[in-house]
C-alpha cells in the first residue's frame, strides 16, 4: 500500500476511535441525568471536540493532497 492509503487507513481508524469515545461520554452524561449547566459545559466541550476533530481531518487530508502532487 502507499503513503495516501496508509495515512487514509490511520485517520479513518482514528476518526472511529474518537467519535465511539464522544459517543460513550455522551450516554455516560444521559444515564447520569446532569442537569443545568453542567449539563451545558459537558455538551459544549462534545462539540468542541468534534470540532477540533473535523479540522484535524480536514487538514489532514489538505496534507495528503498536497503532498501526493
Amino acid at each position: 500500500m502507499g503513503e495516501f492509503t496508509d495515512r487514509l487507513l490511520i485517520l479513518i481508524i482514528a476518526v472511529v476511535g474518537l467519535g465511539s469515545l464522544i459517543i460513550a461520554w455522551l450516554g455516560g452524561f444521559v444515564v447520569a441525568e446532569m442537569g443545568g449547566w453542567m449539563e451545558i459545559g459537558g455538551l459544549a466541550v462534545l462539540v468542541v471536540l468534534f470540532l477540533v476533530a473535523l479540522v484535524g481531518v480536514w487538514h489532514e487530508f489538505n496534507t495528503v493532497e498536497t503532498e501526493s502532487r
